[in-house]
């Protein structure tokens, strides 16, 4: 049972065309949302101390969840296979169990042509992985301390922090 709700909304995002806006929606079990654009991944641990963490990946612009975009080039990938490939490319296997804790959606009325995405919705899931799982790539884990301090910014920190809580009780 879908339990979404929205969180946050960016009127007039600067990274939209004019007149859009960018929501935050969080819940314990969101229905994938279509049309997808990027899937992302989010794996919790808790370390030696106790301490809930989320991994991230480097990147040129600095630690990231996993991310696969779905529209490359010429191509675009469904949602599920998307996702079943950023789990193979995370963790060499795809029979991972995930569940949807969260979406970045994009409302864009009147796209201009830098935008090239679908409209007036795209959206971006966060999904959880659910069972143990051990990343085979290199990344960092933080925690949700060091994770408000650095990356904040972050179109998806809403929902791992929302993520985090719910967790931690």
């Amino acid at each position: 049972m879908s339990d979404e709700r929205q969180l946050s909304r960016v009127l007039d995002a600067p990274w939209l065309p004019p007149g859009s806006s960018a929501e935050v929606w969080v819940g314990d079990d969101c229905d994938a949302p279509d049309p997808a654009i990027v899937t992302r991944l989010l794996l919790l641990r808790r370390n030696s101390s106790g301490v809930l963490e989320f991994f991230c990946v480097p990147t040129p612009r600095g630690p990231n969840l996993p991310t696969r975009y779905l529209a490359l080039q010429q191509s675009t990938q469904t949602l599920e296979d998307g996702t079943r490939r950023l789990m193979l490319d995370v963790f060499s296997r795809t029979d991972i169990a995930t569940r949807c804790v969260g979406f970045i959606r994009n409302v864009v009325p009147t796209p201009d042509t830098s935008y090239t995405y679908p409209s007036p919705w795209a959206h971006a899931p966060v999904f959880l992985i659910t069972e143990a799982a051990q990343p085979m790539l290199d990344g960092e884990w933080f925690g949700s301390v060091r994770g408000r301090a650095e990356l904040s910014e972050r179109h998806w920190w809403p929902i791992v922090e929302h993520c985090l809580a719910l967790q931690m009780n």
